[in-house]
């Protein structure tokens, strides 16, 4: 895998309407499984990746939101949903697809689909919150795994699950009813098993990845990016890593955490990824999923700086480190834990900046980058785009997550703010806010739909 390009599927013809969230690989890498917001599954072809054809396509009620080929049978594909439906599929090239059993009723949306090894046992995890085990195909229900925010099963049938309160723990369902744990240096957002079953890998929201052994023993642990990670998984042979981060941009490491190539492109949402047979898959706002696949390697370099108007020069970012002032006399006014992800500012006393979840507003002083007063959010999703309206005494903070909504903060300097506020959602994702005056700004999605949003006398963001 040392030598890729990024290619999509298809050139043409079949695709989601809406983003897609999730994919998947069948064990030969022949076949790609897309998930989308458009409530459909599509299997291509990908056996020759410059040309890859939808083989089928069917639907459902609601978002798809997970798929994982069956283990032990190469043509079962498991489905979770929004609306809290897990489902069976067979799906043969030469037939259309037949849906095999509907596991319904889930309290919640089912955000990930998990086979244990023997093919016969589903785990659905449920909004986030927790898991249930089922036997698929007999429709039992076998128990549940409270606090789940993410799991992994093993080749082996070990359990990993990621809770709120930050610990991993791995557990053996069928022959010892305990678990251990391990606390990590940094929130989780994804976890995965090596192919042999013998590590597990942490991608962490501090950009690093930390690898365990079966007694979540600390093996490794390296950063790989300064921008928070979202997903990870891992080469078909083992030898290294594919993780996705929240800049966004795909990442392959050697078996030791060394980078082996990247990827950035602002379309990518690698919430989920996926890797066989030498090829990678990424979620992505496009409608065919991102498929990078062998050949001459090319790096593409990291996303620019985000940078915004302020007096007479610019506030930026560099990394974590936050600077203002005229081309070539910038200087350093804050820095963040994470890779600020955007910045902005109202007039020449507001500057607004976002890293990952934590979204810092400073009032500077009329004639200087001394810092008056200041403030951290946090906001309920990681952050891609922020804005700023109002008056410097009174402003008003508007962030765009990486998925699909927007939020906003009233400010009082002397108070407590009033938020966040959700102000809408957009089917396929924000991908810039841009501030017109200091009363209105736009919001443009992926699909380069725009929609103008102005601030009403209440301090209400309305379209």
């Amino acid at each position: 895998m040392s030598s890729m390009v990024r290619v999509t599927v298809g050139t043409g013809g079949p695709a989601h309407a809406a983003p897609i969230s999730c994919v998947a690989f069948r064990a030969d890498g022949g076949r790609l499984a897309s998930g989308s917001h458009d409530r459909s599954v599509i299997v291509w072809d990908t056996t020759d990746p410059g040309r890859s054809t939808m083989v089928t396509e069917f639907g459902h009620h609601a978002a798809v939101l997970s798929v994982a080929f069956n283990p032990a049978a190469a043509d079962l594909l498991a489905v979770g949903t929004a609306d809290g439906t897990a489902a069976v599929w067979r799906v043969v090239d030469d037939r259309p697809p037949s849906l095999m059993k509907l596991l319904a009723g889930h309290p919640g949306a089912v955000t990930s689909v998990a086979w244990m090894p023997d093919g016969q046992h589903l785990i659905c995890q449920i909004a986030e919150s927790r898991a249930v085990v089922w036997h698929a195909f007999d429709e039992t229900y076998l128990g549940e795994l409270p606090d789940c925010v993410r799991l992994a099963v093993s080749p082996h049938g070990l359990v990993a699950t990621v809770g709120s309160d930050r610990l991993v723990a791995v557990r053996d369902l069928w022959r010892d009813p305990g678990r251990i744990t391990y606390l990590p240096a940094a929130a989780v957002e994804d976890c995965a098993w090596s192919p042999d079953g013998s590590t597990l890998a942490l991608a962490g929201d501090n950009g690093s990845v930390e690898l365990l052994d079966l007694d979540l023993a600390p093996v490794r642990s390296v950063r790989v990016s300064d921008s928070p990670l979202r997903a990870i998984t891992w080469s078909t042979d083992g030898t290294g890593l594919i993780a996705g981060t929240y800049e966004p941009a795909l990442l392959a490491l050697d078996g030791v955490g060394r980078p082996r190539w990247r990827r950035t492109d602002p379309r990518l949402w690698p919430r989920c990824v996926a890797a066989a047979a030498g090829r990678v898959a990424s979620a992505t706002f496009a409608g065919r999923p991102h498929l990078i696949t062998r050949s001459p390697a090319v790096t593409t370099p990291p996303a620019p700086e985000p940078t915004a108007r302020f007096r007479a020069g610019v506030v930026t970012a560099t990394g974590r480190i936050v600077t203002a002032g005229p081309p070539g006399e910038r200087h350093p006014l804050w820095e963040h834990e994470t890779r600020v992800a955007a910045v902005a500012a109202a007039g020449d006393r507001v500057i607004v900046s976002a890293a990952h979840r934590d979204v810092r507003v400073m009032l500077l002083a009329g004639n200087d980058l001394a810092v008056e007063r200041g403030l951290t959010l946090r906001a309920p999703e990681p952050v891609k785009a922020v804005a700023v309206l109002g008056a410097p005494e009174a402003p008003v903070v508007v962030a765009a997550s990486h998925d699909f909504r927007l939020f906003s903060w009233q400010l009082a300097w002397h108070g407590m703010p009033t938020g966040p506020r959700l102000i809408g959602e957009f089917g396929f994702g924000i991908a810039a806010l841009t501030r017109l005056d200091d009363h209105r700004l736009t919001a443009t999605d992926h699909h380069g739909e725009m929609v103008i949003l102005a601030l009403g006398a209440d301090g209400a963001l309305s379209t």
